[in-house]
């Protein structure tokens, strides 16, 4: 037993969540405007939003920065934590509180753009990584309630490569990547218990890249607007493994282990993204509408299926429908001198989870309304152009009553865990700071 869980271990903290850029902003200067492209050609951060603008710069770029997250959800008290759908029917039902005091979060971001030789276009690099650690995952309470969004999606390195390509001084597109990981697992263990031997066990894996496709376009009808479309695909990152074991509880009597184990740890949606930006005078003026489809969404609670032996598998009551969803974006720019720059953004973005989470399951979330500013400095080291900015957010959770419906999650009688019921909402605080430099 212990090898199959030192495996499950090391395979879950490999396999993380995303996905840090779609909620807080790829940088400082596209934070501000509300997680949207600037459309700044000499900022490489754009190459999450619309990579295709990266053709028209001819310099090498580079933008770096540090953010750290901090949610604050509202206190769950005196609610059922443990009942019969989940316990030994002798035990007694119990209530307390849930933990939502979720650890904070600390990402370094950098982005890189390099035109290449012979007019062959631009290469774009985009990254995402926590602080102190390649990747972070918890798939939470597999029955208690948890913000499923926020736990641990984002707390993931994520990379994006990019190449764009200008076919004229107004119209440019790009092909790409996003990069994933799937992650499979076979376990052989015999554990040992009051027998004269000790416990053994072997295991073997594989863990294979996966890519996920990345288009965008980008017109300029003039120097003083342009419009975008971008397309990224969906990505799952899965956790698998089988486990195979006997349990040597005497030299008389074995208990048989053989299990499959899944998650999927972290899903990005399909995104269709339509932007524009206008300058007018010393304002500039951006929006964007994005398309999310949500269809393949699975919450990332550790399911276990049966193979053959005497566990049982896990009782999984929680269906959780999701829907496609429309998340609006307006910006604004401010150029108080030729280098300070004030920014500002509003973003609306629902839950793509459908219900009133009152049945089976406490996977939660809920639409949220994002304001974000920042301010950005224009300068020169030793003749090199860089700019330098900090930038905050405030997401603010609307607040949802839950009320659970009576009855056990199994259709016997008594209260679900999560009664009587419970209020989903909160808020979320931002802030970073990040550098740009061109050469």
């Amino acid at each position: 037993m212990k090898s199959i869980l030192l495996v499950l271990i090391t395979f879950v903290t490999f396999n993380s969540s995303a996905n840090y850029f779609e909620f807080f902003g790829s940088h400082v200067s596209t934070s501000g405007i509300g997680n949207q492209a600037n459309l700044n050609p000499h900022d490489p951060s754009n190459n999450y939003y619309i990579p295709a603008l990266m053709a028209f710069s001819d310099t090498v770029n580079f933008a770096a920065s540090i953010s750290s997250a901090q949610t604050d959800f509202k206190a769950i008290n005196n609610v059922v934590i443990q009942n019969d759908s989940y316990q030994d029917p002798a035990l007694n039902e119990q209530t307390g509180s849930v933990d939502t005091d979720y650890q904070k979060y600390i990402s370094t971001s950098l982005h890189f753009a390099v035109p290449l030789a012979r007019n062959l276009g631009t290469l774009a690099l985009s990254l995402s990584t926590p602080v102190g650690n390649l990747m972070e995952t918890n798939s939470g309470n597999p029955y208690l309630p948890e913000y499923v969004m926020y736990r641990s999606r984002y707390r993931r390195t994520i990379i994006y490569l990019n190449l764009a390509k200008k076919f004229s001084d107004s119209l440019a597109f790009s092909l790409g990547t996003q990069l994933g990981f799937q992650a499979a697992a076979d376990v052989n263990t015999q554990v040992s218990i009051q027998s004269d031997f000790g416990s053994q066990g072997s295991a073997k894996s594989k863990i294979k890249p996966t890519l996920a496709l990345l288009l965008s376009g980008v017109y300029k009808p003039s120097n003083d607007s342009h419009i975008y479309l971008s397309y990224q695909q969906e990505m799952k990152n899965n956790l698998e493994a089988n486990a195979f074991g006997k349990v040597s509880i005497s030299t008389t009597t074995d208990y048989i282990l053989d299990l499959n184990i899944s998650s999927m740890i972290y899903y990005d949606p399909h995104i269709i993204r339509l932007g524009t930006a206008t300058t007018l005078g010393l304002f500039k003026l951006y929006g964007l509408l994005e398309y999310q489809m949500w269809g393949n969404y699975k919450t990332p609670v550790v399911r276990v299926a049966q193979r053959g032996g005497g566990i049982k598998p896990s009782s999984d009551y929680e269906v959780t429908t999701t829907e496609d969803i429309f998340v609006p974006k307006l910006g604004m720019a401010f150029s108080v001198t030729d280098n300070f720059e004030l920014d500002l953004g509003i973003v609306y973005k629902p839950t793509p989870l459908k219900g009133d989470f009152s049945g089976s399951g406490n996977s939660v979330d809920t639409d949220s309304t994002i304001l974000a500013g920042a301010a950005l400095y224009k300068t020169k080291l030793f003749e090199i152009p860089m700019q330098i900015g900090a930038a905050m957010q405030y997401h603010k959770l609307k607040e949802v009553k839950v009320v659970k419906s009576s009855g056990l999650e199994n259709g016997n009688a008594g209260n679900k865990i999560g009664s009587a019921g419970y209020t989903v909402g909160g808020s979320v605080v931002v802030g970073s700071l990040g550098l740009t430099v061109h050469f």
